[in-house]
């Protein structure tokens, strides 16, 4: 009983609380230094110092050498003994450890900083692909504030609530993630524990992806910065891009550590400034602190401010161990700015990932992880709160417990729910938080106009949406309308349900008495049709009058396989123009019939389709959140097959089938743009009994606006080519993202993307026609296009297409 009484106490103590390591951390002035990386000599367990130069390292009982690093500072080193109890150990770093004597280049001889990244660069390929995987744990802790807005924007009131009027911080969170990676480029992470700022029911933004800006590579991804991406300064092309200057040299650990600054050969191209510190012999980044500006065409933000150390997991093989982004952003008068840090730590070299452990799930957010309380942040979090993010997470906290009840919720609904003038026009949304829905009223513009079947139309458009648990979605909309002209009712309703966001499971359900585009894809919309109609007598609208009944369903059956089957009924019947009004008569131009092309109003008045959609998103990647899952943007090709059959229920019943293939995807050639594009091919395999609305239809444009969607043509007539025999359509269009006009001055400060494109299409009736065109956009809400139109005769057009991206 002894001996197990010995033992017992003995894995007590062997079990004891670890203890915390804190201090502050300053200069020789006595100043701050703010995020000083702080970590157990030759381990990767570490911290940094918060803004306020704060540290805290939580370890067991030992002996320690813990160095202190920070860009800039000599690196120092304390002794420390650890007991049970928590340790206060104060630090100055001093700067004449990079204090370095300027390294002077005379005449035409070379900087030195040349030979030393032609060497890295050399070896930036072997350090890329050094590890082939690895696992670690990484805290981020991110912070957004809003420091000067104006009172208005665009004529509307700027408000911001009173949780941002006291502190002005607007975001701020943490979270800790496991990240796995695999080369090349296989990642799956697992957020572990989120805390946001005010409201306990969130999930953080963080992604541990999103902070590995890694050098090594040529090009850095930084999507929402800059789809072209940004050159590393020890690309294999850098010497194109950058120019070098040493700096100076230092030793740190018995190594020399050079100091080299990037400058940037041409001001406006996409490239970091800043110092890149190598050391010698090995040739491997030791760590960087550089940044971009608005002239290096990034988006949204000002300056971008990235700071990175390095540290050895082994003596051979050093890895990311923090990541610092600090940014500025001034945007329409709201200025602000954000400080992100990222702790990588507990790297594990070679994991045994199990088979198909990286299945394309890039993010997963367990269940519980915003269920932790202050007692696992006191003890996870490795950089600790200033004084201000302690502040903001008690007030806002108690704040959202208070803004979470009914009797506050009911109060907000009141104000906002009150019905004002504008909203005849602008639309109408009548809230009821609490129980998580919502009715609404159309803007009038959308249920108005004119066309020569109706003549006048006008009506109603209201809504319904309903949030459940477990991320369930209701919405039900409805319009009931007038043709004053034809001197008919119409309207439809449609409801769907988002049944299973986990396996993107919807049921919809609609119905239909309305007049219907013999082209289902509405290739113009009721708006543009009135200005055309009123304003030009161009009535390109054709009509013919559809009731009837709809039904789809939507699953995924596995990762990457989406399944949507469907039935519509349908009764038919041909419309004729009803009126001859008009603004102004110009010249000798009249209205058309209601006739598409030729003879096409004679049809089945009946048809039930049933059709069924395969859609196979190769190596599709996707995030994992509580009861939701949510579609990455495709890196891949997407084939989508369709097939429709419409039944044989009698001689008045519409009786073919039609297959079609179609395959799209997006090209990304970094510096250089991304290219889109869409090829589809189908047939109809018997038509035995239709009608012109039953042919295919192509997406054509005989108007100045478009909605320049990737499958749409810019001068194609609407039913020229409509078709029920074989057909092949491809569209294909290529975005420079600003490569070509960079180079022109004054252009290059609008930010502008150039778009080169060819839309073809051919069937078994007529001759190849194709389009090339060439236009520019503007972060694709404004897009200008001229485009030429071809077939075996030559050129049959040409003209210039104007869209709205919104």
């Amino acid at each position: 009983m002894r001996i197990k009484a010995i033992l017992f106490l003995l894995l007590i103590l062997a079990q004891a609380s670890a203890a915390n390591l804190t201090g502050k951390i300053t200069d020789e002035a006595g100043q701050p230094l703010p995020f000083v990386v702080v970590y157990i000599d030759g381990t990767t367990n570490g911290t940094t110092a918060n803004v306020d130069g704060i540290y805290s390292l939580e370890l067991k009982p030992g002996n320690y050498i813990i160095d202190y690093q920070l860009i800039g500072y000599s690196q120092h080193k304390e002794t420390v003994e650890m007991g049970n109890s928590n340790i206060t150990r104060n630090v100055t770093l001093k700067d004449d450890g990079i204090k370095m004597s300027e390294v002077v280049v005379n005449g035409n001889a070379e900087d030195p900083a040349y030979g030393i990244i032609r060497k890295a660069i050399d070896k930036r390929k072997f350090y890329e692909e050094q590890v082939d995987a690895y696992s670690c744990d990484v805290y981020i802790k991110g912070l957004q504030r809003i420091t000067k807005h104006p009172d208005k924007i665009f004529g509307q009131e700027i408000h911001f609530n009173e949780l941002d009027s006291i502190s002005h911080i607007i975001y701020l969170s943490e979270s800790v993630t496991k990240f796995n990676f695999e080369q090349p480029n296989k990642i799956r992470e697992e957020m572990v524990s989120s805390k946001v700022s005010g409201n306990n029911q969130a999930f953080s933004y963080n992604q541990a992806s999103d902070m590995l800006m890694d050098f090594y590579k040529n090009n850095i991804q930084i999507d929402v910065l800059g789809e072209r991406g940004f050159v590393s300064p020890i690309a294999t092309n850098a010497l194109f891009f950058y120019k070098y200057h040493l700096a100076g040299s230092f030793i740190e650990n018995g190594k020399v550590i050079d100091k080299i600054q990037v400058i940037p050969k041409r001001q406006f191209d996409p490239v970091f400034r800043g110092y890149i510190y190598i050391q010698e012999d090995s040739w491997r980044i030791h760590s960087a602190d550089m940044y971009l500006i608005k002239d290096a065409q990034i988006n949204f933000v000002d300056t971008l401010y990235v700071s990175q150390s390095y540290l050895p997991v082994t003596p051979d093989i050093w890895l990311i161990f923090s990541n610092k982004y600090k940014f500025v952003f001034n945007l329409l008068g709201i200025q602000g700015n954000g400080v992100y840090v990222a702790i990588n730590k507990n790297y594990t070299l070679e994991p045994n990932f199990p088979k198909n452990f990286f299945n394309g799930e890039l993010l997963k957010i367990d269940d519980n992880a915003n269920k932790k309380d202050s007692s696992y942040w006191n003890q996870a979090r490795p950089v600790p709160l200033t004084k201000e993010e302690s502040k903001d997470y008690v007030r806002r906290d108690s704040i959202h417990a208070k803004h979470e009840t009914k009797e506050y919720l009911d109060s907000i609904d009141a104000r906002r729910n009150k019905f004002k003038p504008s909203n005849v026009y602008l639309g109408y949304r009548y809230f009821n938080r609490y129980n998580k829905q919502s009715f609404f009223l159309g803007p009038i513009i959308q249920t108005i106009g004119f066309n020569t079947v109706q003549g006048l139309y006008g009506g109603l458009r209201l809504g319904y949406n309903k949030l459940y648990e477990d991320e369930k979605r209701l919405s039900i909309i409805t319009t009931d309308g007038y043709g004053f002209s034809n001197k008919r009712e119409y309207g439809d309703a449609q409801l769907t349900y988002s049944f299973n966001p986990e396996k993107l499971a919807v049921f919809k359900l609609g119905v239909e008495l309305k007049p219907e585009q013999f082209n289902g894809n509405d290739p113009i919309s009721p708006f543009l049709n009135t200005l055309y109609t009123l304003f030009e007598e161009q009535n390109y609208m054709k009509l013919y009058q559809k009731a009837g009944a709809n039904a789809s369903y939507t699953r995924e059956l596995v990762n990457g396989l989406l399944f949507t089957g469907g039935a519509d009924y349908a009764n038919r019947a041909s419309l004729a123009n009803t009126t001859n009004y008009k603004l102004e008569q110009i010249g000798e131009r009249q209205y058309t019939s209601n006739t598409p092309v030729g003879d096409t109003m004679g049809f089945p008045s009946n048809s039930f389709t049933v059709w069924g959609e395969l859609k196979i998103s190769f190596k599709q990647e996707f995030y994992t959140l509580p009861h939701q899952k949510i579609v990455a943007d495709n890196k891949y090709p997407v084939l989508t097959l369709d097939y429709y059959r419409a039944l044989n229920m009698g001689d008045n019943y519409a009786n073919y089938d039609m297959a079609k293939a179609t395959l799209s995807g997006i090209f990304n050639l970094k510096l250089l743009g991304k290219t889109e594009y869409s090829v589809s091919a189908g047939k109809f395999l018997t038509e035995k009994n239709m009608g012109f609305m039953d042919y295919y239809h192509f997406n054509g444009d005989q108007i100045i606006f478009s909605s320049f969607g990737l499958n749409s043509f810019h001068l194609l007539d609407y039913y020229r080519y409509s078709t029920n025999g074989p057909f092949v359509v491809a569209n294909v269009e290529h975005h420079f993202q600003g490569f070509i006009l960079n180079k022109i001055p004054l252009l290059r400060k609008l930010k502008l993307d150039e778009i080169i494109g060819v839309n073809f299409l051919t069937t078994n009736t007529l001759p190849e026609y194709f389009e090339v065109f060439a236009g520019i956009t503007k972060f694709n809400v404004v897009r200008v296009d001229f485009a030429a139109s071809y077939d075996k005769s030559g050129r049959v057009g040409e003209g210039i297409c104007i869209g709205l991206g919104f």
